[in-house]
């Protein structure tokens, strides 16, 4: 599948659902996770909130949901090690880079007792060990930082091993929140930045009094939308500057809702507010008037249009409050944004999988024994009889692609 690809691989292994066996997946541009409930796709979408909480406070997602010892998959030893291990593109490197991130519980807190930063493969088949920018080393971590020597032919950068100190460092953080400078550590630099960069959108509270209905305050964030859409007026406000993509917001708004003519947005008394306007009406309507599902098709325009999206984004269940006649654009806004950015979406309905029936690549089926979760990808050429009959959906529902209950 064409697109954007941030992190090409995962392993997860005795992490939450994910057991002891480890389960390892190939990511595309976009990835549509479906299966049962409790079946794992949602401790999927938590991977990428641990991966974005390492370069500033790993252990925030785990105190913010009950604790490290409820991270821990539970099918096999006590407090076992659990393990993320991820490859991911680097554009100024000769191959991808491989971080992995071993961590357990003692004395009910979180401990790092493994992690690295890495190539994915030696440099030439006759290398054993491939180069490493990081090593943890059993609590006798190592840096490979680059230096700058001089030559004949001018400042040339070299590498240097730097062993770090108990006191140089943080047992219970990751690295990449404590070495950033990308001059020395290019490496780790690199992905701190990406993985601070994922955005994750899992709920939005869109009640009578909600944020985003409400002015926002001007000083929010205006580059991208906040995972609770509190900031949708000023992201809106930014993306209207640019005429095509304006264009393209009130193009897909109108396939929502046809009388749609227009999203404009004031700015009153340092705060800004979202407005509607529809053909036949002399006044447009306030964000307060807004239905729940127009304020979270906008906010879903908001991510999925964005001409300068962050490296990767998950979205949880997003046909949630929608009619299903929607949902084909839906599809459109999904595969079209996973050129500019790696998508990982979960959903329960069969109408947006049909409404990706032309790329069934993109579907990742989530099912759950007692070894753990698992996750398989479609393949589309052992799909092609069937799809020649039935949708993608519907062949889900009939039980033919497994992912289902029975």
């Amino acid at each position: 599948m064409e697109g954007k690809r941030f992190i090409r691989t995962l392993r997860l292994q005795n992490f939450l659902s994910y057991g002891s066996d480890g389960e390892d997946v190939e990511l595309q541009p976009l990835n549509v996770l479906i299966g049962p409930n409790a079946s794992g796709k949602s401790n999927f979408i938590e991977t990428f909130g641990l991966l974005r909480a390492a370069p500033t406070d790993l252990a925030s997602p785990i105190r913010e949901a009950v604790g490290i010892s409820e991270w821990l998959w539970k099918g096999g030893i006590d407090n076992p090690t659990a393990m993320i291990e991820a490859t991911m593109e680097y554009p100024e490197g000769m191959m991808p880079l491989r971080y992995r991130l071993c961590f357990t519980i003692m004395d009910q807190r979180l401990k790092i007792v493994d992690e690295v930063v890495e190539n994915e493969r030696p440099n030439s088949t006759t290398e054993m060990d491939v180069d490493f920018f990081y090593r943890y080393q059993s609590s006798r971590p190592v840096l490979n930082a680059r230096t700058k020597a001089e030559s004949r032919s001018g400042t040339i950068a070299g590498r240097t091993q730097v062993f770090l100190h108990r006191e140089d460092f943080s047992l219970e953080q990751s690295i990449l929140s404590q070495r950033k400078n990308p001059d020395q550590y290019p490496e780790v630099a690199y992905l701190s930045n990406q993985f601070s960069n994922i955005h994750l959108y899992r709920e939005w509270n869109l009640g009578p009094y909600a944020k985003p209905r409400m002015p926002q305050q001007k000083d929010l964030p205006r580059s991208f939308l906040l995972e609770n859409a509190s900031n949708l007026g000023l992201v809106l406000n930014d993306l209207q500057s640019n005429p095509e993509t304006k264009q393209l917001l009130i193009e897909k708004l109108r396939k929502f809702h046809e009388a749609a003519d227009d999203i404009t947005t004031k700015i009153h008394n340092g705060t800004i507010e979202i407005f509607i306007h529809e053909k036949g009406l002399v006044q447009p309507i306030p964000g307060i008037r807004l239905s729940d599902g127009t304020l979270r098709y906008l906010s879903l325009l908001t991510i999925l249009c964005h001409p300068t999206p962050p490296p990767l984004v998950c979205i949880e269940k997003p046909e949630l409050g929608l009619h299903p006649d929607i949902l084909p654009t839906i599809a459109e806004l999904l595969i079209e944004a996973s050129k500019r950015t790696q998508l990982i979406v979960t959903t329960h309905s069969d109408g947006l999988v049909s409404a990706l029936t032309e790329v069934p690549e993109s579907i990742l089926v989530c099912e759950r024994d007692d070894r753990g979760s698992h996750l398989r990808r479609l393949e589309p050429e052992s799909l092609k009889p069937w799809l020649e009959r039935y949708s993608l959906g519907e062949l889900w529902m009939m039980g033919e692609m497994g992912g289902t209950r029975w």
